[in-house]
């Protein structure tokens, strides 16, 4: 029996045209469940049963059914449908096959839907009245994805790689002809480019509908339109609407206005745009991370908001908020010194605060920029008053970041008594594309880079020690934790890596079409056209280094990082006779959907960790590669979560 209904992990999403319903995704049990919520009455029922809980879910404007995508653990699965009410579930579109979910859009007037499949190595768009039969409306090799149909269903727009030759393309629901292509580097003049696609103005009706977009031109970030027949509008360089670090919008009321979420060095805050005048307003928001929001039909909007060591909460903004707050300027102050010292000044506990832990932020001056991290100690000191052992929680992404916001995996390590640290290393969001993109292609191998200057600047302020600092990471982080064990094998004792890349070139064969694009642009070609950079990249090249100890959990069912490549990595590390532990999961790439499984895994880890960096610093320089001393009697183990 279901313990009732938790935490919120989405923020809401309205029935365009009945704003008195809505859908959220909320924790049940520890998964991810759908709940209907009327506005009137203040009830919440939840909608599914997901054994493998429910990531993605939407509403259709009249508030009559909810949409769920039904995957299975390796993301393969379908659209279906429940009433609003409650009742049994349905195909929400007959005849459109198994495959990844790529994508829904509703029009609210002509009552279609459209949805994006991915079937093999194509995408697939369908279009269809909810419950009823689709039809296919247009069909292309590589990854594609459905971000809108405008009102009246009379264009489709979908979505390809940013950077690509093919950023957006509209299509003709009625024939399926390709109608026009906005290229991600659209009059490009060497500045790099990009486009991002979110949405057609819902209350324009005209001939002529409007597509908002996000454009990356000469390392800005600027909120721009597409209109049939006029192409994109902007207000130019230097407007309130041009930004240094990476945003996203979604429509606000009538009009062309929007909202915009600005992330920027591990904060974000939230704009009201005024497309017509290039003017914005910020919403009053505490400082921290705004992890989602979402717009209700009479402009209320919702944020679930957070920051370090507070755990996320719903905060609601009235329409009068945004008419009164005062004008900005488009850009956030810089938190660091100009000396590149670390910043010292750290939070105390705040109200709703789970631990009395400090939280310090650390800026690493580096000739190519400086490095952000988030840090965080237990209270008090040790009992012989040396550092805490510490643990780096490397981020996925690489094109994430770690922000001001809780973080459950930070909290549990704090308590253990580790110094946790998170970086946000090259490649990382938030930071403008320079950071994100300028590494060479050398990928891993600067990230490390980073991570060990933030290793020597910690040691040298006293804050961790030689011998007892290790790495974890969840898939990209994962890939970089084993990467960092083989390139860098005298810097970190101990490494920590669930989901990761562990062959590079074999899982890029084996992955889904959309990460190749992610690997393609990373790498500057694939693994045939630059086989150095990947080879250079490969956490296998170094496997004859590595010392450990490791502790590895993947999942069989893992599309995103196949277990295969994991398992070559594994006999590689056998056959050395490097101590290790590998523990299977169920539920595929995603953490969520096996949470007893993942939750007994982290225990482990934690346990493992602790081992190994309890030990005194001599103890644990003295380890060779088959050898872990008396602290790790074990060399390799190999257990399977039960379902």
């Amino acid at each position: 029996m279901s313990s009732g209904i938790g935490t919120a992990v989405h923020v809401p999403s309205f029935a365009a045209r009945d704003g008195r319903r809505a859908v959220e995704t909320r924790y049940v049990d520890g998964l991810p469940q759908i709940v209907a919520w009327d506005l009137t009455t203040g009830q919440r029922r939840q909608a599914t049963t997901a054994p493998l809980g429910v990531e993605t879910a939407a509403i259709e404007p009249d508030g009559h059914g909810l949409w769920w995508f039904d995957a299975s653990a390796g993301g393969q699965g379908r659209w279906l449908r429940g009433p609003f009410e409650g009742g049994h579930p349905r195909p929400a579109l007959h005849g459109v096959p198994a495959g990844r979910m790529h994508g829904l859009a509703f029009d609210p007037r002509s009552g279609l839907a459209a949805v994006g499949v991915g079937v093999a190595d194509h995408s697939e768009y369908y279009l269809g009245r909810p419950g009823g039969r689709a039809r296919l409306v247009a069909e292309e090799p590589g990854y594609g994805a459905v971000v809108g149909l405008d009102p009246g269903g009379r264009l489709l727009a979908t979505a390809g790689y940013p950077a690509g030759p093919a950023a957006v393309r509209l299509w003709s629901p009625a024939s399926g002809a390709l109608v026009d292509t906005v290229p991600g580097a659209a009059g490009d003049d060497g500045g790099g480019g990009a486009v991002w696609a979110l949405g057609f103005r819902p209350d324009l009706t005209t001939a002529r509908p409007e597509l908002l977009l996000v454009l990356e031109h000469a390392g800005r970030y600027t909120l721009a339109s597409w209109r049939q027949g006029e192409g994109i509008r902007t207000h130019g360089p230097g407007s309130a609407l041009d930004f240094d670090t990476e945003i996203t919008a979604c429509w606000y009321g009538p009009g062309r206005t929007a909202l915009v979420q600005q992330d920027r060095a591990g904060r974000s805050r939230l704009l009201r745009a005024d497309l017509d005048r290039g003017k914005t307003r910020v919403l009053p928001t505490p400082e921290g991370t705004i992890i989602d929001f979402s717009c209700a039909p009479d402009r209320t909007v919702h944020c679930l908001w957070s920051r370090d060591g507070e755990p996320p909460r719903p905060l609601i903004c009235p329409p009068e908020s945004l008419e009164s707050s005062e004008n900005t300027d488009p850009e956030h102050p810089d938190h660091s010194d100009q000396s590149g010292r670390s910043t010292t000044a750290s939070r105390g506990t705040a109200p709703g605060k789970t631990t009395g832990s400090r939280r310090r932020e650390l800026w690493t001056r580096r000739p190519y920029g400086q490095i952000h991290s988030f840090v965080a100690t237990p209270p008090g000191r040790t009992a012989d008053h040396r550092p805490w052992p510490t643990v780096f929680l490397v981020h996925g992404g690489p094109h994430t970041h770690d922000r001001d916001a809780y973080d459950t995996r930070t909290e549990a390590l704090v308590r253990a008594g580790f110094t946790v640290v998170r970086t946000n290393y090259r490649g990382s969001t938030g930071y403008g594309p320079r950071w994100r993109d300028d590494f060479g292609h050398r990928v891993g191998l600067a990230q490390l880079e980073d991570l060990a200057a933030v290793r020597r600047h910690l040691i040298d302020a006293g804050l961790s020690e030689p011998g007892r600092t290790g790495l974890c990471g969840y898939s990209w982080g994962g890939y970089l934790t084993l990467l960092a064990m083989g390139v860098q094998p005298r810097l970190w004792d101990v490494g920590l890596a669930v989901a990761p890349v562990a062959d590079y070139t074999a899982a890029y064969r084996a992955t889904t079409p959309a990460l190749r694009e992610v690997d393609d642009r990373l790498f500057g070609g694939t693994p045939e056209q630059v086989p150095h950079r990947y080879h250079a990249a490969c956490p296998m090249t170094y496997a004859g280094r590595v010392r450990g100890p490791l502790f590895l959990a993947a999942s069989a069912d893992d599309e995103k990082c196949p277990p295969e490549q994991i398992e070559r990595y594994l006999a590689a590390l056998r056959h050395r006779d490097v101590p290790h532990r590998i523990r299977w999961l169920g539920g595929g790439h995603d953490v969520g959907r096996d949470p007893a499984g993942h939750t007994a895994a982290w225990a482990a880890m934690v346990r493992y960790a602790d081992d190994t960096l309890r030990a005194s610093p001599k103890t644990a320089d003295r380890r060779t590669s088959g050898r872990t001393g008396p602290h790790h009697p074990v060399h390799h183990t190999e257990e399977r979560s039960t379902p």
